[in-house]
Parts: C-alpha cells; structure tokens; sequence
C-alpha cells in the first residue's frame, strides 16, 4: 500500500489517459464539435476568415487545429481523429491542476480531488470533446500552474501572461475569469499581513509584464486574421453577434438581482473565511496562494451563475481542476474525523468508480451514427455543393445561410434582429441537402415541398408524387438541379429514370406506366442504386 501511495500520482495519471482515450468514441456527440470543425475546414480553404464561414469564437483554436485537419483529409471518422488531438490537452490540463493542488494542499488532497472530479458525469464528457473550450481551460490552468509552480518572479509572470493571452484568444469568456481572478489576488493581498506583502514596485512589474505578454499573444492572433482581411467580419462576429441584451436567463431582471444578492452574500461570506484563515494562519503566504486560486475559482463560479445569459457545463471546465484538490483536502479531513483513513476512502473511491464506469459505459461507440451522417453527405455531394444544416455537421460543405443555428442566433431571429432568408439562400445557392435539427418551424413548412427524407437524418432534394398514371406529369417548380424519378414498391425501387434538368419554374416529366413515384436529386439518386444493387 505504501508502494502505491508513493506512485499514486504516476498510477492516477495512467488511468485518467485509459479513461480518456476511451472516451474519444464513448463521450456523447455535441453539437458544438462539427461547428468547430466546420470553421476549422474553412480554415484550411484560405479564405477569409469569419466572412466566408461563420464563427462567433475567438480564432486560436481553430487556426492551430487547421494543419491537423488538412493532413486528414476529408473522411467521415474525422470527429474521431480530431477527439483523440485533443487528449493531450485534457492530460495536460488535469497533470498541471495535480502538480498545482500538490504544492498548495498536498499530494493526497490533489490526487482524491482530481480522481472524484474524472468520474463526473458532465465534466467527464466535456472535457476532451474537440472545441475550443479544451484549449481554453488547459490555457487558464497553466496559468494559474505558472503562478504557483514558478518561483522566479519574472518568468512567473512573463509565463502567466502567455497563458493567459492564449486564453483570450481561445475564448472571451476569459475575460471574467481574469476579472474575478485580479479581484481575489487584490483581496488576498489586504488580508495578507504587511510584513508578508510583495513590494509595490515588485507588484507592479510583474502585472505589466504579465499584461505584456498577454496583449502580445492576442496581437498576433488578431493580426494574423486582419492580413486574411477578417477583421471587420471578427468584430461583428464575436462581439456584435454574442451581445445581446436581455438574453437567456438575464431577460428576467427579478430573478438577476436576486441571483446577484445571492451571489453577493456568498462571495462576503468567503471574504470573511478568507481574512480569518489568511491572518490566522502560521504560513500567511501559503493561505493566501490557497484563497487566490480556490478563491478567484469560486467567484467565477458564483459570476456565472448570478449574470452569466447562457449557463452552460463547459463554462466551469477551466476552474473545475484547480477547485478539485480543495475539495480532496475538505474530504480527507471530513473522513479522518470520522475515523475512515486514506486507504478506506479510496476503496469507497474504487467502489464509486466501478458503478459510475458501469453506468455511464465509455467502452460504448456514442459517434457511430454522427460518422454515419456525415458519411451519407459525403457520399452524395461533392466540394463544390453546398448544404443545409444546423451548425457545420456536413463540414467539408460550405452552408447555404451563413449564420449557424445556435441559441442566439434563434434568439436574434425571434426577435427580428437576424433576417431570415434561409428558405431564399437554399434556392439561390442551389442546397440539395439538408439537415432540418433547430430549422425553424415555418421555413421547415415551406422546405418540405421541396425536400424529403433520405437516410441518416438528413434531407435531399425531392418530392413524393405518389400514385400517377402513365403519361406526362406536370411538377411544380423545385430547386434547379439534376432530378430522377423512381417507381417504387414500397420502398424498393423497381425503375429508375432518365436524368432530368429541371430549372426554377414548373415542368412536365414523362412517366412509362401506372405506380408510385418519387422525384429525388440525382447524386442522391445514384447513391441510392448503388446500394440496391447491392
């Protein structure tokens, strides 16, 4: 037992790789991940970025994720491949919290901390799913890893800096992370006694080369989307499309300041804990590091909960880690009070494990049928169509309406602030697949004269004709394209027609005998022979 206290570090961390590599496939399909894989693809076509493909994000993410997707190519297991990349930022993530809540808490309390927090349901599934809230929590931890870690002054701060401007350019939500982090630093520093205060002067450089080093990271970034001529695109994108007043859980303004007091009594509640641990404590400098990190992890938390609009699990995965092994010393203590030692709570630990593994099976392939989507508009399309769908699922296509199909985009569209010309662009740029989730209702209505099902959740260009007799047919205007029709028994297609060009307006397509027909859009068509021949 002693041996495998003294390795339990090397033995947590092996696991956690196990556990994440298996959850490359066993963690649920978010519908963020094929948005962020749309604007990486769209990366790779040398465009300009934020005009010619949407993204309401900051660009670091996707411009340094862009290479790995060239050399991939265009294949229907590409969410596979770009999870797995993210594996070792998730390691990385959970080996610099460790290392960070040992030098403040202990190795015990780190280790417990962090292996109850891996077998959390939601952070579990979030934390190595391909989106840039990977990048930007592994960023923000190496922050505050810097900061604890590295005793000289100016490399802590010139580190921390860097940190956290690869933050900021990952993901604007850095921006109250930052806040609430210089307001828990300014208020450990007056709890602190003065004689155990850094200098002013000393204070203050390191703040400016921090400030330095983080503005310069963010310089580069915007700088390399400005020389691609995305700059004014970027700005409408990410600030004019992501603030909107009265959103979300804030168009309720009772229920914010009620949330807000809440929030207020529960950050001057830890104020007084943090004063009278900092001043009573024999190690003043040590309590302090504790407060800042666990302290500005809180009031990030109680930020978001008391005004941020849209609350959601991938929001908390940068404090999560660094919170964890406070949480570890809290328990130990509890359980040693209780009389349970270490090695009790761990096998209590392993028994949790067992059941949530169980329950929650990572082993199970949770992508297939994500890749058998994306496999189906692979099939039928080639790089010059484009599609319909809700927010990049097809990719490698560019999107018939330009802005995706997110909550504030729905929110802007309600409210009237988004023109909704979905069902125009679709016909002007000639989309003959479709995926219909978050479509809104009423162009859905009208889209479904002129799309059908086909296979996999998605829709092609096509129409149900039904029962006809022999002899011309008069078909109502669809979206211009290559059509054929098909006799079917059921859903078996026993006639296949000539390829027919039909334009904007109506036409007439002859039929040979009596039966049921279908119109459908030919690549959707020939695909569909194909595996009938089969």
């Amino acid at each position: 037992m002693k041996r495998i206290a003294a390795h339990g570090g090397a033995i947590l961390l092996a696991l956690y790789v196990i556990l994440r590599l298996l959850l490359v496939r066993g963690a649920a399909l978010d519908s963020d991940e094929p948005q962020h894989l749309h604007v990486v693809w769209a990366w790779t076509q040398h465009g300009v970025p934020y005009r010619d493909a949407f993204d309401n994000h900051m660009p670091l993410f996707h411009m340094l994720c862009a290479p790995l997707l060239s050399l991939l190519g265009e294949r229907a297991d590409v969410l596979d491949w770009m999870r797995l990349a993210m594996v070792p930022l998730a390691v990385a993530a959970f080996v610099l919290a460790w290392r960070s809540g040992r030098a403040l808490w202990g190795a015990s309390a780190a280790s417990f901390g962090l292996a109850l927090l891996a077998l959390e349901p939601t952070y579990q599934r979030m934390a190595g799913q391909f989106r840039a809230d990977t990048l930007w929590a592994l960023a923000w931890i190496a922050a505050m890893a810097a900061f604890v870690l590295v005793r000289r002054p100016m490399w802590r701060s010139l580190l921390t800096g860097i940190a956290v401007g690869v933050a900021m350019a990952t993901s604007l939500k850095t921006m109250p992370l930052l806040a609430c982090a210089l307001a828990a630093g300014g208020f450990v520093l007056v709890c602190l006694p003065k004689q155990a205060r850094p200098g002013g002067r000393m204070l203050a450089g390191g703040l400016a080369i921090g400030a330095v080093a983080a503005t310069a990271v963010v310089a580069i970034v915007v700088g390399i989307v400005a020389a691609r001529g995305g700059l004014a695109a970027m700005q409408e994108a990410v600030l004019g499309h992501n603030l909107l007043p009265g959103f979300g859980r804030n168009a309720d303004t009772r229920q914010l300041a009620l949330r807000c007091a809440e929030a207020g009594i529960v950050a001057i509640l830890a104020g007084v804990l943090a004063w009278r641990s900092i001043r009573g404590s024999s190690d003043p400098v040590l309590a302090a590091r504790r407060w800042f990190v666990a302290g500005s992890c809180g009031l990030f938390a109680i930020a978001l909960y008391a005004a941020w609009p849209l609350l959601t699990s991938q929001d908390y995965l940068p404090v999560l880690p660094l919170f964890a092994p406070w949480l570890g010393g809290v328990l130990l203590r509890g359980l040693e009070r209780l009389r349970i030692p270490p090695t009790g709570a761990w096998i209590g630990y392993a028994l949790l494990a067992v059941v949530v593994l169980v329950v929650r099976a990572p082993w199970r392939d949770r992508l297939h049928e994500y890749r058998d989507q994306l496999a189906t508009v692979l099939a039928i399309t080639t790089p010059d169509d484009v599609v319909m769908d809700a927010k990049g699922e097809g990719i490698y296509r560019r999107r018939a309406y330009h802005p995706v199909l997110e909550m504030v985009t729905q929110e802007r569209l309600r409210r009237g602030l988004l023109a909704d010309t979905i069902v125009a662009d679709i016909h002007s740029s000639a989309a003959h697949v479709m995926h219909p989730e978050r479509m809104p209702d009423a162009d859905l209505q009208v889209l479904r004269a002129d799309f059908i099902p086909y296979a996999n959740d998605e829709w092609v260009a096509g129409r149900e004709l039904g029962e006809q007799a022999a002899g011309p047919l008069h078909v109502a205007a669809m979206i211009p394209g290559c059509y054929r029709w098909l006799r079917l028994d059921g859903e078996r297609i026993v006639q296949l027609g000539p390829e027919t060009r039909l334009d904007s307006g109506d036409a007439t397509i002859d039929l040979p005998q009596a039966g049921r027909y279908r119109l459908l859009w030919c690549p959707a068509a020939r695909q569909l022979k194909a595996v009938h021949a089969q």
